[in-house]
């Protein structure tokens, strides 16, 4: 079995699998030779304020917030960051030392095959966030809530981000290749995905789970594509 996140591109070239593919969209046109993969860019960055004063009513920590909305945004200096759609998720991190989280990933440019996955992450400059995250996203956190007002000069100006490997439709793969490869293939999440691992793991014993059906490769074929989202997040 193969979660590999970001490097799935690597293990679809060791499994002798296509780069590129037809694509049969849900009116019945085929597109082809279309991309397999794609590379993005995932905006992430912290706001070095304390995290234990971002909790629930009861003290506790609240689940990962996620906000996609149409609303004019705004930066501390009242001028526009964006009247299209936008979106943002946060969450209080200790190991961050703050509140973190991330904004719209961003379609690195490089032909996919190019794209050097390793070294991953802050180490590779040429994948970190910009100033254009950084503005949107804590515009975006003052917002949603007044204690972040004025606060944008907190963002942590250490390097971050990372890039995930993404399918032609933004969706999973879960399927079987080489007749005994199981490949999750989920953008940059890998083993992350622990209640589909539960799943994958009884298809390898023999039952198959109806709920990964939708997630298979044929999909592209066959026209049985997921519905296109109106997110400012691909993979929603």
């Amino acid at each position: 079995m193969v979660a590999a996140g970001p490097w799935t591109r690597d293990v679809w070239a060791m499994l002798d699998l296509p780069e590129r593919i037809s694509v049969r969209d849900r009116a019945g046109r085929l597109h082809e030779d279309r991309p397999m993969w794609s590379y993005w860019l995932v905006q992430e960055g912290t706001l070095e304020v304390d995290p234990r004063s971002f909790t629930d009513r009861a003290g506790n920590p609240p689940p990962v917030v996620h906000v996609d909305t149409d609303a004019a945004l705004y930066d501390e200096a009242g001028e526009l960051v964006t009247d299209q759609p936008w979106g943002i998720y946060y969450k209080p991190d200790t190991n961050f030392g703050g509140v973190q989280g991330g904004g719209m990933p961003r379609r690195v440019d490089e032909p996919v095959m190019d794209v050097a996955v390793d070294p991953y992450g802050p180490e590779k400059s040429s994948y970190v966030v910009d100033e254009a995250f950084g503005r949107l996203w804590t515009s975006g956190l003052a917002h949603c809530h007044r204690r972040f007002e004025n606060k944008a000069g907190l963002l942590s100006r250490s390097p971050s981000g990372g890039i995930g490997c993404f399918t032609p439709d933004s969706f999973p793969v879960f399927d079987r290749f080489r007749q005994n490869a199981y490949v999750i293939a989920d953008s940059n999440h890998g083993y992350k995905m622990t209640r589909v691992g539960d799943l994958v793991a009884r298809e390898l014993l023999g039952d198959t789970q109806e709920l990964l059906e939708p997630f298979r490769f044929a999909r592209y074929e066959r026209g049985e594509l997921h519905p296109t989202s109106h997110s400012p997040f691909p993979w929603s």
